[in-house]
């Protein structure tokens, strides 16, 4: 007889041998039980967890000589022949190699025929999601309303790709991956069996390996029995599948706590070397900071862990090193970099590359650390300011924190135009007539005409600085009023066009913050149209200096125009030649 395979040898013969399955073979039995067996199902989940087997064990128990029975015989006609496959009344289609419209319609003509010796007809399609739409549509009325003795048993790992219409007509059940605990137990049953000699740790990488299919699992330890010579421990798993060791990735995590790039770079490259698959290192570890993460979000979840006593009790010890913000960091890294393998000529360089990353990762703040320490520095500044705005009263309070001493130990005076500016407080000029004279600061709150006037060489030359032609609209404005902060501007009446300029927003917040910039108090500024003003008007020392009537004769009249007179102080020209092309002063 030829050898079969632990997969086939050891496949479910009954409902009750199926594992980890229960929610399903326990409404089945009890659907041949009470006799509500409907006329097609759909068994959908991974692949390897007894999605077939659980089909075949139905269609069992449906024809048994001795049923229908929840407990088939397994040993009758029916039973032996679906056993065998070589059954007339259940018919196994491969939905992959039988997808065409033409076979489902050979499908449909042969339905109609009695079956041959057992109760029912039962078709049963694996892979079913493989058929074509047009299938699936030459199905949909035999599907519905199939002949009495027919039976649909529909099984797939894609149920997303099965077309409504066919679900809708279906019963489904849904299969679960088969916990690691449950593998493990059916693999000592067949070792038991098979007479081999195997550890628990190999077992469990088994298990591992597996990923939840019982059928993997199986394949597996056949594979081993045949490599090992009935004798099998961790490290032959670890050399015939290439798996990654549970100490080797603790010593990997270990080396991460640390920030020890060059020794995980060492460890990498011993993987390569030994070859390793690097891509089943990444997900491995990766599962590793998946269980970390569990049990640093309560240590009372090791119930989620699929893994033995000690395994549990070794990830315990590392949890206390890193903190679910940097384990959330590693995991999302390693998984950026486990999509980029399937895309990379160079795999190596990107695993190297991401742990590289993560040893010279910053220091990791969760939020509400974040938020704390932002408070904090809130308060600080609040503090900072509070405690200046104690040592700074009054309204130049900005100015004073730059300049060192308040204005009442220094005060600084402001030179005629043209001079730098002076570092400080915002303090009434010193005389032009005596340099040496110091003018006391005027009371806080509160400006002074004299005051102004002295500051106007200094406002003129920091204007003309930023926005000349503001400067030039400026220069024929005349004091004609200061009261307590605001300080209101004249214009002539020929020159209503300059104050229309400087009322608009943007020109009028450039004046005012020179002002205020420059006399060291927040002032505001009005603008009004008056007649010609009289010499009193004239601020002595600054636009009269600026302004002489003798540059300007009064029989030039066709040089008063005040948008070239203005120009010309701005810029310090001189008239050469006019509009008639008379000559002018030059000199």
């Amino acid at each position: 007889m030829s050898y079969i395979v632990f997969a086939r040898k050891w496949r479910p013969n009954n409902f009750d041998e199926i594992i980890a399955q229960a929610h399903i073979t326990t409404t089945l039995k009890n659907a041949i039980r009470d006799n509500r067996v409907a006329h097609a199902y759909i068994f959908t989940g991974p692949r390897g967890i007894g999605k077939t087997s659980a089909a075949r064990i139905f269609a069992k128990g449906l024809n048994c000589e001795k049923g229908p029975t929840p407990a088939p015989c397994g040993k009758c006609i029916s039973c032996a022949g679906i056993s065998s496959g070589t059954s007339m009344d259940v018919i196994e289609i491969d939905g992959a190699s039988n997808n065409s419209v033409d076979q489902v319609r050979e499908l449909r003509e042969n339905i109609k025929f009695s079956p041959s010796y057992g109760r029912h007809k039962i078709y049963i399609i694996d892979e079913v999601h493989m058929l074509s739409l047009g299938a699936f549509n030459a199905l949909l009325k035999t599907l519905e309303e199939p002949p009495g003795h027919a039976k649909f048993i529909f099984a797939t790992t894609n149920p997303e790709k099965v077309p409504a219409t066919i679900l809708s007509r279906c019963q489904r059940f849904d299969f679960r991956r088969i916990p690691i605990k449950s593998i493990i137990s059916k693999l000592k049953d067949i070792a038991a069996a098979e007479k081999l000699n195997i550890s628990e740790e190999a077992l469990f990488s088994i298990a591992t390996s597996s990923d939840g299919s019982m059928r993997d699992a199986e394949s597996i330890l056949d594979q081993l029995a045949s490599f090992c010579d009935k004798k099998i421990s961790r490290e032959d798993i670890t050399a015939l599948l290439g798996t990654i060791e549970e100490d080797k990735l603790t010593d990997i995590m270990g080396r991460l706590f640390a920030k020890d790039a060059a020794g995980i770079l060492r460890s990498i490259d011993e993987l390569i070397i030994s070859g390793k698959d690097i891509s089943q290192f990444i997900k491995g570890l990766m599962g590793y900071v998946r269980n970390l993460m569990v049990l640093k979000v309560s240590p009372e979840l090791d119930s989620l862990l699929d893994l033995t006593e000690s395994h549990i009790e070794k990830l315990k010890g590392q949890i206390g090193n890193f903190r679910i913000e940097e384990l959330l960091y590693i995991f999302y890294t390693l998984s950026a970099a486990a999509g980029s393998l399937k895309r990379s000529d160079v795999p190596r360089f990107i695993v190297e590359a991401s742990f590289i990353k993560l040893c010279r990762r910053a220091e990791m703040m969760s939020l509400p650390e974040i938020a704390d320490k932002i408070d904090r520095l809130k308060s600080g500044v609040v503090e900072a300011a509070s405690g200046s705005a104690s040592d700074n009263r009054g309204p130049a309070a900005s100015a004073r924190r730059h300049s060192g001493p308040p204005a009442e130990e220094k005060a600084v005076a402001y030179k005629t135009a043209g001079r730098p500016a002076q570092d400080g407080p915002a303090s009434p000029p010193r005389d032009n007539n005596n340099d040496n004279e110091v003018v006391p600061a005027a009371p806080a709150g509160e400006v002074t005409s004299d005051e102004v006037l002295r500051a106007w060489p200094r406002i003129l030359e920091i204007i003309k600085g930023k926005r000349i032609s503001i400067a030039s609209y400026l220069i024929e404005g005349r004091v004609a009023k200061v009261q307590g902060l605001v300080i209101t501007l004249s214009f002539s009446k020929k020159f209503n066009l300059h104050k229309e300029v400087l009322e608009e927003a943007n020109n009028k917040r450039l004046v005012e913050d020179t002002y205020s910039e420059v006399l060291g108090r927040r002032v505001k500024l009005a603008f009004i149209t008056s007649e010609e003003p009289g010499p009193s008007s004239m601020p002595s020392g600054g636009f009269a200096e600026l302004e002489t009537q003798e540059e300007y004769p009064a029989e030039e009249n066709d040089f008063n125009d005040p948008i070239i007179r203005s120009a010309v102080k701005i810029f310090g020209g001189k008239i050469v030649k006019g509009e008639r092309g008379g000559a002018r002063r030059d000199g």
